[in-house]
């Protein structure tokens, strides 16, 4: 979808769920809300939808409320609320759609623009948003995160020579990261502070980071002992005389243990 397709998409979207008494609410996120990043080819639309408690069964089990669902090649429940959908296109939706309770009960929320609201969600949802970011400014302090950082560093080198290589290349390659990368906003900031999202530090480093975010995608594409042992050294460069308390010995010992 180019981005005239993806705003009409929204916009029939909201006219159709406008028109439904049994609808309290329509939430857009991510890239539907528009906000700290605009929807491009690739964007899909994240929304959470609320519904009278008696009618959820019904939004459960019919998609004919989606705009063109006569296009949908593939609709299915991937949680308790969730589901996700496929158009011939290639476009793809994410969308949860619960009662007000279980929207409070279940819902994270970062960017978001409310869109219809019969039942005066603005305050719950600006709470939701702001509990969001308290969860997710990771509990964890910085020596705990760093520990688990070089911790899965260490786990990953050790299977991969194991020849457990699928788990090797997610500890590495994923678990080490989604630490580091909750650590190093905290002492390093982006370019871009507004587009790092905060509840998947993976998402837009390389826009928000244009160097750092280079240099980890580069270091990725080398063998995954190496690239371990250029990781442990990338935040050692980082972090060594930014953080309080600093593990110089330890990270020392795991140095040793990879390269060996």
């Amino acid at each position: 979808m180019n981005q005239q397709e993806y705003q009409a998409f929204s916009d029939a979207l909201q006219r159709t769920l406008e028109r439904d008494s049994r609808v309290r609410g329509l939430i857009a996120a991510g890239s539907m809300a528009c906000l700290s990043h605009q929807p491009d080819e690739w964007s899909d639309h994240d929304f959470w939808v609320v519904v009278e408690p008696d009618t959820l069964e019904w939004f459960h089990t019919h998609h004919e409320w989606l705009p063109d669902s006569e296009q949908i090649v593939l609709w299915f429940r991937e949680t308790r609320d969730g589901f996700k959908v496929i158009y011939r296109s290639g476009h793809l939706l994410e969308f949860a759609v619960s009662d007000r309770q279980d929207l409070l009960r279940y819902a994270k929320v970062n960017d978001y623009r409310l869109l219809i609201d019969r039942a005066g969600l603005a305050a719950d949802v600006a709470r939701l948003q702001e509990e969001t970011r308290s969860d997710h400014s990771w509990a964890s302090d910085d020596l705990g995160l760093l520990g688990q950082f070089i911790t899965n560093l260490l786990v990953g080198v050790g299977r991969y020579r194991r020849g457990e290589h699928l788990s090797a290349r997610q500890l590495i390659t994923v678990s080490s990261l989604y630490a580091l990368l909750q650590l190093i906003p905290r002492h390093i900031p982006p370019d871009k502070p507004d587009l790092l999202d905060n509840l998947d530090p993976l998402r837009r480093v390389e826009l928000a980071y244009p160097a750092l975010g280079a240099a980890i995608n580069r270091l990725l594409r080398l063998d995954l002992d190496q690239a371990a042992l250029e990781l442990l050294d990338l935040a050692d460069h980082l972090l060594r005389d930014r953080l309080a308390g600093y593990p110089v010995e330890a990270v020392g010992v795991i140095r040793e243990r990879i390269a060996a």
